[in-house]
C-alpha cells in the first residue's frame, strides 16, 4: 500500500505531531518564557553556551538509561554511582595524573553498573530493589573512602575536558556528540540494538528466539555505568571537585525524567535517543531559567517532580492518540 494514501484521523495526526515536535515546542516555550522574563541574564550567548555545556552531564548519563529502560528496567543508583566513581578517580588523579584518573573513573562506574546487572539477572533481585540498595551503598562508600572530604581537581587535562572549547563550542558538546553517535550505531546498526528492543518488548519471546536475555540485561546495566563514568568525569571537571555528598544528588531523577520525557516507554520495547537528548536540554534550560530568576530551590524541586509526572503523562497521551498501548 502506498504510504502517501494512508489517511490518519485527527487524533492520530495530533499524536504524530506530539511525537515528532512536542519536545521541540516545549523547549522553545521554556526558552522563550525565560528569555522574555530575564533577557539580560538568560537570553545571552554565554548563558546559552553554559546551558548546553551543563546539559551534557545529564544527556550522556541518559544514554545508558535509555537503553536500560528500553529493556523494561531502570537504575536509581546512578547518582551515587557517579559520586563514588568520581571521588575515586579524582583521588587517583591527585597522585598519578588526570589521564589515568579519568580512565579509572570510567572503569569504576562500568564495574558498578556490571555489579547491578549481576544482582538483577543472576540473583533475580528486581531492578528497583537492587538499585535502591546500591544507591545507599555506593554513596556510603564514597563518604567512607573520602572521609567526607571533597577531592579537588587540579590536573589540567581533567579540567580541560569539562571546561575547554574547540571552534568556539565547549568540548563537552563534542564528547556528548561522540557518545550519542556510538549509541545510535549500537541501537540502529548493531545486533545488540535489536536484542535490547526484543527483550523490552517480550523477554520470554526473545529467549525462545535464541537471545540470551540475562546477558543483554547485564550488558545494558554495564553500559549505564560506562556513560555515567563519562558524565562523572565531565561533572567533576566543571565543578573543579568531586564531592561525595553533593555530586550526583538528584541525578537519577534528572536522567530518568529525560529518558521518559524523551519518549521511551517505561514498559520497555521502544525509545528514542534523539528524544532523550532534547529532553535533557529541556531539563537544564528549565533549571537554569529558574536559577537565574532566583526561584527558591525547594520550588525547583517541585518543578522537577512536576516535569517527571508530565513526562509520563505526555507519553501516555501520545500512545493514546496514536492508538497504541504502552
Amino acid at each position: 500500500m502506498d504510504d502517501s494514501k494512508v489517511k490518519f484521523t485527527p487524533k492520530q495526526r495530533a499524536g504524530n505531531f506530539l511525537s515528532s515536535f512536542g519536545l521541540i515546542v516545549i523547549l522553545l516555550i521554556i526558552f522563550g518564557f525565560f528569555s522574555s522574563l530575564i533577557p539580560k541574564l538568560y537570553f545571552t550567548w554565554p548563558n546559552f553556551r553554559d546551558m548546553i555545556r551543563f546539559s551534557t552531564y545529564v544527556g550522556i548519563g541518559a544514554i545508558g538509561m535509555t537503553f536500560l529502560i528500553m529493556t523494561g528496567n531502570f537504575d536509581i543508583s546512578v547518582g551515587s554511582m557517579l559520586a563514588l566513581a568520581g571521588v575515586i578517580g579524582a583521588s587517583i588523579a591527585i597522585k598519578i595524573g588526570g589521564f589515568i584518573g579519568v580512565i579509572i573513573t570510567i572503569i569504576i562506574a562500568t564495574l558498578l553498573g556490571f555489579i547491578n546487572g549481576i544482582f538483577v539477572t543472576k540473583l533475580k533481585i528486581p531492578a528497583f530493589i537492587t538499585t535502591l540498595g546500591m544507591m545507599f551503598i555506593f554513596r556510603a562508600i564514597a563518604y567512607i573512602y573520602t572521609n567526607n572530604v571533597p577531592q579537588y581537581i587540579q590536573d589540567r587535562f581533567w579540567i580541560f575536558l569539562g571546561n575547554g572549547s574547540f571552534l568556539g563550542l565547549p568540548l563537552p558538546i563534542y564528547i556528548m556528540a561522540i557518545c550519542y553517535l556510538i549509541a545510535y550505531l549500537m541501537l540502529k546498526k548493531a545486533p545488540i540494538g535489536r536484542y535490547i528492543l526484543a527483550v523490552g518488548t517480550n523477554s520470554k519471546a526473545a529467549a525462545l528466539s535464541g537471545i540470551h536475555v540475562d546477558n543483554v540485561k547485564i550488558l545494558v546495566f554495564t553500559l549505564v555505568g560506562v556513560f555515567v563514568g563519562v558524565a562523572a568525569v565531565l561533572n567533576s571537571s566543571m565543578l573543579g571537585a568531586a564531592n561525595p555528598g553533593m555530586m550526583g544528588d538528584g541525578y537519577e531523577f534528572q536522567v530518568i525524567t529525560a529518558v521518559v520525557l524523551g519518549g521511551t516507554a517505561l514498559s520497555g520495547g521502544s525509545g528514542s535517543l534523539g528524544g532523550t537528548l532534547l529532553a535533557a536540554l529541556i531539563i537544564i534550560f528549565l533549571k537554569s531559567g529558574m536559577s537565574n530568576a532566583q526561584v527558591n530551590s525547594y520550588w525547583q524541586q517541585v518543578a522537577t517532580g512536576v516535569v517527571l509526572i508530565l513526562a509520563v503523562s505526555l507519553n501516555k497521551l501520545k500512545f493514546w492518540l496514536i492508538g497504541q498501548t504502552q
